[in-house]
């Protein structure tokens, strides 16, 4: 019995000149804030004969299959987790610590606790008196229950070690003013 070798087609066409795909990458990229007319001749489209130019593309089946590809991937990477979500504010926690600014961080440590279930806001409204003792302890017990379940979630969120050496080395660059070309 023989398998058939199935071969994996790239996510977006890669037969698109690069005038095409410039004017693609710049529509992404400008999503909203610019015209068709604009990304061709950024693209590098003749300004005389830009408005024709991106009809003409627009309706190209190859450019559209690229612009519907690689805006799915771009949104995807604008998603937000848990995880990608304590990973900005630690970020930006880091970036606030590095130029002396600790007490502003603390917003951010703030966050970072109650985002991974460490720091929890308990508002009980109503009066103490007006319930019993035993009632009382009930409401500690169940908030400490509450309590070891978050704690518990919490432990699920992992951050990768090149995940901390990658804020902590983006940090030095800023600071020592360099920048890498990736």
């Amino acid at each position: 019995m023989t398998k058939d070798i199935v071969q994996k087609k790239a996510a977006y066409p890669t037969e698109l000149t690069e005038m095409q795909r410039r004017f693609c990458e710049y529509l992404i990229m400008n999503e909203g804030r610019t015209t068709r007319k604009e990304a061709a001749i950024k693209a590098g489209y003749a300004e005389k004969s830009a408005a024709q130019e991106a009809a003409g593309l627009i309706q190209n089946p190859k450019i559209l299959k690229y612009l519907q590809a690689r805006s799915n991937e771009i949104n995807r990477s604008f998603t937000v987790t848990k995880n990608n979500y304590v990973r900005r504010q630690q970020v930006l926690s880091q970036t606030l610590v590095d130029q002396g600014k600790i007490e502003k961080a603390l917003g951010f440590e703030n966050l970072i606790g109650k985002a991974t279930g460490q720091f929890v806001d308990i508002h009980l409204h109503g009066n103490l008196n007006d319930i019993t003792k035993e009632e009382k302890l009930q409401e500690i017990k169940r908030i400490r229950e509450l309590q070891k379940d978050r704690i518990e979630a919490a432990k699920e969120i992992t951050i990768e070690p090149e995940e901390i050496n990658e804020v902590s080395s983006s940090s030095k660059r800023k600071k020592s003013g360099k920048q890498s070309v990736h």
